[in-house]
């Protein structure tokens, strides 16, 4: 087992770049100890032949088909979210060069 003292929950809490005060410290250490407790006490279960989960219940993924649509032209055959656009450039959206 683990003592968790003072000592230790400044350690910690240094890695952690965190500044306690010494009431915080006395506190952290107290629950910090309880964790530490409840977590050896996790280690007693008997686990050997139990598969891990992701999910309690099998739930298959749902999928839907993919289905292509054509997007609406206008009558010069273009497509018509282009009328939105401040600037059309070889029948698709100018945009600022990125360099």
């Amino acid at each position: 087992m683990v003592d968790v003292n003072e000592a230790l929950t400044r350690q910690v809490a240094a890695l952690a770049r965190l500044e306690l005060s010494e009431n915080e410290v006395k506190t952290f250490s107290s629950q910090l100890s309880q964790i530490i407790k409840y977590v050896e006490k996790l280690q007693e279960v008997d686990v050997k032949g139990v598969e891990p989960l992701s999910h309690p219940i099998d739930l298959p993924t749902p999928l839907r088909p993919d289905v292509v649509l054509a997007s609406p032209t206008d009558l010069e055959g273009k497509p018509k979210v282009l009328q939105a656009a401040p600037e059309v450039l070889y029948d698709g959206f100018k945009v600022p060069p990125i360099l």
